[in-house]
C-alpha cells in the first residue's frame, strides 16, 4: 500500500494555474464515478479547479444522488492536468484517453491489479476494496470535516456496490469505514435499493432470458448478451455487467463463468466471474484487460469463438 500522504503531497503540488479532469472508466460504475465525486472534493478543499468528464450518455448513473453534480464531456483547455480514477488501462478511458495522453501531468489512482497506465504517479493498492475505500482514506487524512452526508453517501455507494453489498473482497478496515460513513446519517436503505439492488422489468427479463441460454464447457460456462435485440438493447453496457451479470452469478452451478456482450459497436466486452479457481484477472490479461482475482473484464475486437478458444486454452491446465 502506498502512503497517502504521498497522495496529498503530489494533489497540493499541482499548479493552482492548470485545471483538473477527472475521469474513470468508461461505462462507469458507482465505485468510478464517486471515486471522482471524492476527490473532486479534495482538489476544491486545496484550492484547485477541476472538472469530472463524464459522457452524456453515463449521467444516468448520477440519477439518485440528492446532491446535483457538474459534470463536463470534453476538455476545453489547452494545458491541463489529470486524474484517472478506478482504471489500471489507460484504454478503459474510451473516448477520453487521448485526453489523458496530452495531460501535463497524470496521476492514476486505483485498486485493480496489474496496473499499466504509466502515469505520472500511480497510486495503486489491490488489496482495497474498492477505489472509494482509497479515496475514503485520502480524504480522511486530508480534513475528516469534509466529509458531508452527501459525501459519505456517494463513498458508501462506491465501496458498498463494488462489494457487492460487503460480501467479497472486504476486510475489517473496510467494514470500519462503512460503519463510519453510516454514523455520519446517511440514508443506506435508499442508497442500496436506487443502486445495487433495482431492477426494471428489461432487466429481470434479461436475467431469465439469459438463464435459458448458458452454454457449458467442460472447465467453464459462458453466455453471450446480444446488445442489439430486446430486451438487452434497453440496459447499458454498466447495467449488463454490473446487474445482470451478478444476478447470473448466483446460479450455484456456476464456476468459471464468462459473460460475452455483442455491443452495438461491434466490439466485444466481457465479464470474467470465478469461485474456485483465482484466475478471473488472469483469464482477462490475455485480451489485454484486467480485475481482481474473482472478477474481472475486458475488451476486444476479437471474435467470441476466439475469446471462447483462449479461454479453455489457459483453463486446460487446471483439470
Amino acid at each position: 500500500m502506498f502512503k497517502i500522504l504521498n497522495v496529498i503531497k503530489t494533489l497540493k503540488n499541482l499548479d493552482d494555474n492548470l485545471p483538473v479532469y477527472l475521469c474513470a472508466h468508461s461505462s462507469p460504475d458507482e465505485d468510478a464515478i464517486n471515486s471522482c465525486i471524492g476527490i473532486k472534493t479534495a482538489l476544491e478543499y486545496l484550492k484547485k479547479d477541476c472538472y469530472i468528464l463524464l459522457d452524456s450518455k453515463d449521467t444516468k448513473i448520477l440519477s439518485w444522488q440528492k446532491n446535483k453534480v457538474q459534470t463536463v464531456d470534453k476538455v476545453t483547455h489547452q494545458k491541463y492536468n489529470f486524474i484517472a480514477l478506478d482504471l489500471n488501462e489507460t484504454s478503459r478511458l474510451g473516448k477520453f484517453e487521448n485526453y489523458f495522453k496530452n495531460a501535463q501531468i497524470t496521476i492514476n489512482i486505483d485498486h485493480h491489479s496489474g496496473n499499466k497506465t504509466n502515469a505520472t504517479f500511480v497510486f495503486s493498492d489491490p488489496k482495497s476494496s474498492s477505489t472509494c475505500e482509497i479515496v475514503y482514506l485520502i480524504i480522511n487524512s486530508l480534513n475528516k470535516k469534509l466529509f458531508t452526508n452527501n459525501l459519505c453517501s456517494s463513498l458508501y455507494a462506491g465501496i458498498m456496490t463494488d462489494t457487492n453489498c460487503f460480501s467479497r473482497r472486504i476486510g475489517k478496515k473496510t467494514l470500519q469505514i462503512a460503519q463510519k460513513l453510516i454514523n455520519n446519517g446517511i440514508d443506506y436503505s435508499y442508497i442500496n435499493k436506487q443502486t445495487l439492488w433495482k431492477r426494471t422489468k428489461e432487466e429481470l427479463l434479461s436475467v431469465g432470458k439469459l438463464v435459458e441460454i448458458i452454454k457449458q464447457e467442460k472447465n467453464f460456462s459462458y453466455v453471450v448478451v446480444d446488445q442489439s435485440i430486446y430486451p438487452f438493447n434497453t440496459l447499458t453496457l454498466n447495467d449488463l455487467t454490473k446487474k445482470i451479470a451478478e444476478d447470473l452469478r448466483k446460479l450455484d452451478f456456476l464456476d468459471t463463468f464468462l459473460f460475452i456482450v455483442k455491443r452495438t459497436d461491434n466490439q466485444i466486452t466481457t465479464k470474467v466471474m470465478t469461485n474456485s479457481l483465482l484466475v478471473a484477472d488472469k483469464i482477462a490479461e490475455i485480451f489485454s484487460g484486467g480485475g481482481h482475482q474473482k472478477e474481472a473484464g475486458f475488451t476486444t475486437n476479437l471474435s467470441i469463438t476466439q475469446i471462447l478458444l483462449k479461454t479453455k486454452q489457459f483453463l486446460s491446465q487446471y483439470k
